[in-house]
């Protein structure tokens, strides 16, 4: 078995920033999943902090929400060279030396940052791979409003493949060798399309597709994470390609590998805990 290798920092402390006005408002009279909230960083956070800095940490959350809905219904206005002035891309080499090998690319990612805007701004700065984005999501019910909240999206010149029965659009990408983006930081039943992994410390229900595609393609995996800077601009970051680990046994491989993937994406929350996506119920058994 390969021990796993990432470029991803070492976890770093609990941001100790004020919440902002906003932030204690919207936690106070627009409680969107509070409850939900507090018990993921009740969960994870609950040994090393106190309540009180678990609701400051939750009131910067939702700061960061609603700074999060005032920029997206901005950026409806931006010109492509301001939107690439207000985010700047790291480890975009990493994109390109994995293309050399023409095999595509898988980009792991969750909900991070601003992840409807950022992508979509980054683009700019790497035009080469412009219409060779393809990310994997569940598209809305409604159709006129997928098509009005993510018509800047799709003008960026990224593709979306619906989740259900996805494999062969996502088969045809890599093979085009395109970049196919996962979003695994959501729940995903371990009876049906999910394994128990550990994230964060606790086991939770996490997608396996991205192990087993990568298995089957031997297209490399490589992380990116967005987030905003205290300036207010806001980084892509792509980190080096994660390691395959082998497995003899084909059930624990694709578990090994999946574990990996949480571990990477446990990190990108403790270095912007405030940033993730809290109301998801990521550890729905819990």
């Amino acid at each position: 078995m390969s021990p796993p290798s990432t470029d991803v920092p070492a976890p770093v402390t609990i941001p100790s920033r004020k919440p902002t006005l906003a932030g204690k408002l919207f936690y106070h009279l627009v409680p969107v999943r509070k409850a939900t909230v507090l018990g993921n960083m009740r969960l994870v956070f609950g040994e090393t902090l106190s309540e009180t800095e678990i609701r400051r940490l939750a009131q910067c959350f939702y700061g960061h929400l609603w700074k999060l809905v005032v920029e997206n219904f901005t950026s409806a206005w931006m010109s492509e060279d301001e939107m690439m002035r207000r985010v700047r891309v790291v480890g975009y080499e990493h994109l390109f030396n994995a293309s050399k090998h023409g095999r595509g690319i898988l980009v792991l990612t969750g909900h991070f940052g601003n992840w409807e805007f950022t992508p979509v701004a980054a683009t700019g700065h790497f035009k080469i791979f412009r219409g060779r984005f393809h990310i994997l999501r569940r598209l809305l019910t409604n159709k006129f409003f997928e098509k009005i909240l993510f018509r800047r999206f799709y003008r960026a010149g990224l593709n979306v493949i619906p989740k259900k029965k996805s494999l062969d659009r996502v088969l045809e990408a890599l093979a085009k060798n395109d970049v196919v983006a996962f979003i695994l930081d959501q729940y995903a039943n371990p009876q049906k399309d999910g394994v128990p992994a550990d994230f964060l410390g606790h086991k939770a229900g996490t997608f396996k597709s991205l192990a087993l595609i990568a298995r089957q393609t031997g297209a490399p995996v490589i992380p990116a994470v967005c987030y905003r800077e205290e300036n207010g601009g806001h980084v892509m970051h792509f980190s080096a390609p994660l390691e395959w680990i082998e497995d003899a046994d084909h059930d624990r491989e694709i578990l090994e590998n999946t574990s990996l993937y949480n571990k990477v994406l446990g990190r990108m929350v403790l270095e912007h805990p405030d940033q993730w996506l809290w109301a998801h119920r990521r550890w729905k058994q819990k």
